[in-house]
């Protein structure tokens, strides 16, 4: 590990996201960070994630001592309308209603910045194809998983996969809400051994 890689910090509150850089027996801590997510007028959804994968890295700079530090975002789009996370029972039904047998695109950013000044950022695409969905399906789904703070308003890592016909990406972490692949290739260039 080199020298700048000793304090690494997740700008995130995410328990997923969390699990997901847990995976790769990094020493870390995780920090929430202090941004307003609302977008800005015509904004893109893949404008977005990644400013906010950034801002969020900006934010916990602001808030600690960290040498490197991991910021992610995820966006939910369908027919020109962001999704965000449902947040009740009620909001997750009509958004899976919505999604039922449409194809619903994804972008995931991540940020990687260190304090020397090197910051690396990329988005991943992820397109899901849900099936036709009925009503008990849907709410059968729901009452297992609570996907109430899910962008989607599913579980990918659960149930969630049971909803699809595909999931189209070149990174299937992604959709968890941390891109792994490109994750690792920032974080060697900022001084981790992976493996």
């Amino acid at each position: 590990m080199g020298e700048l890689a000793k304090n690494l910090v997740l700008a995130s509150s995410s328990a997923y996201r969390k699990n997901q850089l847990a995976q790769l027996r990094l020493v870390f801590s995780s920090v929430a960070p202090d941004i307003d997510e609302s977008p800005r007028t015509s904004e893109r959804a893949h404008e977005l994630a990644l400013r906010l994968a950034e801002e969020k890295c900006l934010a916990v700079f602001g808030q600690t001592e960290a040498d490197v530090v991991i910021g992610s975002d995820q966006v939910c789009v369908f027919d020109g309308q962001l999704y965000g996370k449902p947040g009740s029972r009620e909001k997750a039904i009509k958004q899976l209603q919505t999604f039922s047998g449409n194809r619903i695109e994804f972008f995931t950013a991540v940020c990687v910045m260190s304090a020397d000044g090197g910051i690396y950022k990329h988005n991943v695409p992820t397109t899901v194809t849900f099936r036709e969905l009925s009503q008990m399906e849907i709410e059968n789904y729901i009452a297992i998983d609570k996907p109430f703070d899910c962008a989607g308003s599913f579980k990918m890592e659960s149930m969630g996969l049971s909803l699809f016909k595909a999931v189209e990406s070149r990174d299937p972490s992604a959709l968890l809400g941390l891109p792994l692949i490109k994750l690792c290739e920032f974080l060697r260039h900022a001084g981790f051994e992976i493996p």
